[in-house]
């Protein structure tokens, strides 16, 4: 069996930035404190953990040190709250979430009702909405019927979000709303990605995407195989392969989530060839 790998694979930038963040703060001191998982990938989270960072549910169990700000990005609340206990921030929050933060704010102050695309539950959403508290949140088109009636909306979405559907989204906003201001916020990285997701799995019979199964980016790849014509299966690491899955497969392609290590990918692609080999 072939095996076709994505042009793009490993961390993406931001999440790369904010990794590389949380190595050096757990090595330079012993009371650093995150909210949630610093990334959506078990490995990373187990190996950042058995180096020292602690993981909270809320603020209000953080009474000392210093707090890690994940790449989701927090709240607006939680920042001041923070300030407010005296507690060091160490803000690893990605670029391109930052920027949404900032697109959302000036829609804003120009007078648009600010429609946030992506979900509601996500914490980089709850963070966005922290900043535009007003703001709707809808994640799929069938949601456009439920908004109220109004003007003109100004519209951002969650950096992980699914090109194809934003832009279906943003037609059905343009249909109903008499002024309509997209930005596209879905980050370089996410596009690229997916693009290639889109590409490779018109290529290969099976594709096998390596990712968090809470990672939203990794889902989106998944789904877009399985519509491009190949069977996907979303895994967490080479352990979840099983050798009926490339039973009379002659090409698999292989391609990860944005949080997902290189030498984990590596990993799941030895096991494949090792699977390949007892299927001969």
């Amino acid at each position: 069996m072939e095996i076709r790998k994505a042009k793009v694979q490993g961390f993406c930038f931001g999440v790369a930035i904010t990794v590389k963040k949380a190595e050096e703060a757990i090595a330079a001191r012993d009371d650093i404190t995150t909210l949630g998982h610093v990334v959506h990938n078990p490995q990373m989270v187990a190996s950042l953990a058995q180096r020292g960072l602690r993981n909270a549910h809320s603020i209000d169990e953080v009474e000392a040190g210093a707090l890690f700000v994940r790449a989701h990005g927090l709240p607006v609340e939680v920042f001041e709250k923070a300030a407010e206990k005296g507690l060091e921030i160490i803000d690893a929050t990605c670029p391109m979430v930052t920027k949404i933060h900032v697109q959302a704010e000036r829609l804003k102050s120009d007078g648009y009702k600010i429609v946030i695309v992506g979900d509601p539950q996500h914490p980089e959403v709850r963070g966005t909405l922290s900043h535009v508290p007003e703001a709707w949140c809808i994640e799929t088109v069938e949601d456009v019927d439920r908004l109220p009636r109004g003007s003109k909306v100004g519209v951002v979405a969650q950096s992980t979000y699914s090109r194809e559907r934003f832009t279906d989204i943003v037609k059905a906003l343009s249909q109903k709303y008499y002024e309509v201001r997209a930005v596209n916020t879905i980050c370089t990285d996410t596009n690229n990605r997916q693009s290639e997701a889109s590409r490779l799995a018109t290529e290969v019979e099976v594709m096998v995407v390596v990712g968090g199964k809470t990672s939203a980016n990794t889902k989106h790849l998944a789904e877009l195989a399985e519509r491009h014509g190949a069977k996907a299966y979303h895994i967490e690491g080479p352990q979840d392969l099983r050798p009926e899955w490339f039973a009379g497969v002659r090409v698999a392609g292989l391609m990860s989530g944005a949080s997902t290590p290189g030498w984990l990918v590596d990993g799941v692609e030895r096991r494949m060839e090792e699977l390949t080999r007892q299927l001969v």
